[in-house]
């Protein structure tokens, strides 16, 4: 029986120290570039993010303007409304101009 001995330090693989070293530094590039691409990634993601919601704020503050002038369209066209009757002008004469009927006789008290 031919038994070979191997001597202690010799290296385990057939390729050469220097295309092993090659090859590490290769999957030590690789790596950094998908750290650095996955870091990218969730840099776009995040900003993404943000700026969805800044824009959903924005949103619901329209909405919210929207609602108010609504409103307020509603108060003008129940206004309209009104002045249509001839009571409701006889109303604001009298109150915002202090116009008196013919016959009427007004008192003003002062303080």
């Amino acid at each position: 029986m031919n038994i070979k001995r191997k001597k202690a330090g010799s290296s385990v693989s057939k390729f050469p120290v220097q295309h092993r070293e090659n090859r590490y530094d290769m999957y030590r590039l690789i790596s950094a570039v998908g750290i650095l691409v996955i870091i990218g990634l969730s840099v776009m993601l995040g900003t993404q993010y943000l700026q969805q919601l800044k824009v959903q704020q924005e949103l619901a503050e329209h909405e919210k303007r929207l609602e108010i002038k609504e409103q307020q369209r509603q108060d003008l066209e129940l206004e309209i409304e009104r002045l249509q009757e001839t009571d409701y002008i006889e109303i604001l004469a009298r109150e915002r101009l202090g116009l008196v009927k013919p016959d009427e006789v007004i008192f003003q008290l002062e303080d």
